[in-house]
Parts: structure tokens; C-alpha cells; sequence
């Protein structure tokens, strides 16, 4: 490959674009240091995803370009879990697609290479799974717009899992942030406040907290997704902490509106009874079998110890900085479709501080191959939580 023509796409969340500019011509730069390649529209295309919140972006275009589909994913700014979205769109859709991804270096001895590899196809027989039956899980505000891969069909989630999907609109989780008495005297978490993170913005994120334990409540449900990134325009603030404190409290409760994440971590919960960590997959290393994970909560029982910080895209709101004890850990996912799913074990070996990626970050060393994650992705987000028990889960969900 000599020529290449890059579609860059980007989110415009923030009010960074000078850095991500900055960050895009360093990229670049270091992956043509040798003068491998020749940037020209008459080049092979390849999406050069830049950020998260771009897979509603390249779902708009890519019926205007041609099979394989070809991305690039860097290491920040969640580049890579959207990657993983989009490559699960292309996938389920039956089209070709490869994924590049890595430092700048890593990716140039990948793109010389030039392999266009196959979708690699499963059959597990995950067919047939009810052992969630009688679970309530509440919808609130729908799935977000990037999870073009991540929807479900709420009669077969019924059918195969026995776990009923009930709706819950923006528009009720609005009112009932207004409505709702505060659970929690915010005292208690006061001496986290910071340069960043102010009482205001404490007491808002209680106050969304107080609301989703109250439809948790009037629906009876076991837990629920949040469409959360509407609430950045919507009330200034973010659902992570509360999110972080429903499932300390023993409940399911997932960002973004992801339900395959939701009932993945249901499974989990159900399985294992123990709190899960849904995250982005930041940084892959096939060859090395480790990766970078994270997202800006996590369930507060699953801290050694925290902090507050803002949310990493926006900037504003309450997110939480979490270290996690080091050891062994499972990761899981289930797919849209409810038929296949992923699952390795690795152990954690390092709480890492980069400045961008989401607040939480983790280094997982794998004991196997993850070419699956890449190969056969099932959606931008994974679920981690304690322990090896990739066999036990195994069988459990194969009965």
C-alpha cells in the first residue's frame, strides 16, 4: 500500500479542537516518518476515526465507499471503542472490514502489510439462555445515537432471556430529577470536592442519583441503562456517579444506553453476584495480548480507593477517577443480536493516569490471544469483573 487516502472523522464534543488538530498532524506525522506512504485522494480509503461519538458519522457515509472497509484507531480519545462499534456494524451487516490500531509505529508495519483479513464467524450455540427470567431492566432515553451496533430486540431479549426491557422516556427521567428528595446528605462526599468538581456540581449528580433510584423504584426494576450523554446539554451535569453508586447499591446500572452491556453485566450479577465495570477498550496490543481499559465510572465497590474529576469528553459534570485492586479478571460481552458473545481472562496489573482517555483506566495483561476483539467485536464497550471464570461462565450461559 503506497497511497492512502484518509476520511478523517471526528466528534465535536469540547471545545478542543486545537488539540485534537495537534494530535491528528503529530499522528500522522510519526506514521510517514520513513516516507512509507503518499497521502492522496486517489489512495486506498481508510476511516481515520479520531474520537469517540463518531459511529452515527461513518454509519451517514460509508454506503458511499466500497467494500473492505478499512479504519484506523489511535489510542486516545476513545478512537478505539468506536472503532469497535463501527467494525460491529460492518460486521453485522455482512460487510468486510479491517481495523488498524495502535501507535503510530504499529500501525505503519500493519498498513504495509496490507492485509485485508476475513470476518472471523462464531457459532457458540447461544441460543437459548432464560436464566435472567423475572428480571425488570429499565430503557432510559433509548440507546445513544454512536451505538449503531448495539440495538436488541426487546421480544427476544424476553424469549431467550427471560428478562423483560421496559421504556422509560427522557422526558419522565427530566421530571423526575426535579421531583425526587435527595437520598444521600452530600456531606459525605464532600471532602472529594476539588478545583474541578464543586458542591453544585455534587449536589446535581445526587440529585440524578435520587431520580433513577426512584424509577427504579415505581417500575420495579433490577437496573437500567441511561442515554447520560443527553444530560451534559440537559442539566449540565452527568449520571456517573450515580450510576457508580446503583451498583454498589446491588443494582444493574450501565451508561449510554447500551443494553447488550446491560444485560451482559445482568448475566454477571445474576451468575457471579458481583459488581461489573462496563469500559472502552482504549488500546489494543494484539502481539503483547494486553490492553488499555476505561470509562469515567465505575461501580464504587469495585474501588480500592476514588476521586471526582469531570467528565473526560465534555469537560464538565462529576466523573470518577477509580483505582482498582490489582489481580485476576474476566472480560465479557454479549452481542445485539443475542446469539454470540466474548470472553477472555487476564489479570490487572496496573491503574494508569493518561490525560486522554476516560477517568478510570486500567492496563489488563490477557492469558490468550484477543484477535476476537478485533476480529469479531460485539460493540464499543466490554464488561470486566473479579476473577477467572471464562470456563464457569462458559457453561453457565451454555445450558
Amino acid at each position: 500500500m503506497n497511497k492512502i487516502n484518509f476520511i478523517f472523522i471526528r466528534s465535536h464534543v469540547g471545545n478542543d479542537e486545537r488539540f485534537k488538530d495537534e494530535e491528528k498532524a503529530k499522528y500522522l506525522d510519526k506514521l510517514n516518518e520513513k516516507n512509507d506512504f503518499i497521502f492522496d485522494k486517489s489512495g486506498r480509503d481508510i476511516f481515520f476515526i479520531e474520537t469517540g461519538g463518531t459511529e452515527e458519522q461513518f454509519k451517514s457515509i460509508f454506503s458511499s465507499f466500497s467494500e473492505p472497509y478499512l479504519l484506523l484507531a489511535t489510542d486516545a480519545n476513545n478512537s478505539l471503542p468506536a472503532s469497535l462499534e463501527i467494525a460491529t456494524f460492518l460486521r453485522k451487516n455482512g460487510k468486510k472490514f479491517k481495523l488498524f490500531h495502535g501507535k503510530p509505529e504499529e500501525v505503519r508495519e500493519q498498513l504495509k502489510s496490507d492485509e485485508i483479513s476475513k470476518i472471523c464467524e462464531k457459532n457458540r450455540g447461544f441460543l437459548k439462555f432464560d436464566n435472567l427470567k423475572g428480571m425488570r431492566l429499565g430503557v432510559v432515553g433509548k440507546p445513544s445515537n454512536w451505538l449503531i451496533a448495539s440495538d436488541v430486540n426487546y421480544k427476544e431479549a424476553k424469549a431467550k432471556f427471560g428478562v423483560e426491557l421496559v421504556d422509560i422516556s427522557t422526558e419522565e427521567f427530566l421530571s423526575q430529577i426535579k421531583e425526587s428528595k435527595p437520598k444521600l446528605d452530600p456531606i459525605i462526599f464532600e471532602p472529594l470536592l476539588n478545583e474541578k468538581v464543586n458542591k453544585e456540581t455534587l449536589d446535581g449528580a445526587l440529585q440524578i442519583y435520587s431520580a433513577l433510584r426512584d424509577l427504579i423504584i415505581k417500575y420495579n426494576l433490577n437496573g437500567l441503562t441511561v442515554r447520560c450523554f443527553d444530560l451534559l446539554g440537559l442539566v449540565h451535569n452527568t449520571s456517573c456517579l450515580a450510576l457508580a453508586m446503583l451498583n454498589k447499591d446491588g443494582y444493574i446500572a450501565t451508561c449510554e444506553g447500551d443494553i447488550p452491556a446491560m444485560l451482559t453485566m445482568a448475566i454477571v450479577r445474576k451468575a457471579f453476584h458481583q459488581s461489573s465495570f462496563q469500559v472502552n477498550p482504549s488500546y489494543l496490543n494484539l502481539k503483547e495480548r494486553y490492553g488499555y481499559f476505561a470509562h469515567c465510572t465505575l461501580p464504587l465497590d469495585m474501588c480500592l480507593s476514588y476521586e471526582f474529576d469531570t467528565h473526560f469528553e465534555s469537560g464538565i459534570g462529576l466523573g470518577i477517577k477509580g483505582r482498582l485492586n490489582l489481580g485476576k479478571v474476566t472480560v465479557f460481552k454479549i452481542n445485539g443480536n443475542l446469539d454470540d458473545y466474548e470472553v477472555f481472562e487476564g489479570q490487572i496489573v496496573e491503574n494508569l493516569h493518561k490525560n486522554n482517555l476516560c477517568r478510570t483506566q486500567i492496563k489488563i495483561q490477557f492469558n490468550e490471544s484477543i484477535d476476537e476483539m478485533f476480529s469479531s467485536p460485539n460493540g464499543n464497550h466490554l464488561i470486566i469483573f473479579r476473577g477467572a471464570h471464562k470456563e464457569e461462565l462458559v457453561r453457565y450461559i451454555s445450558n
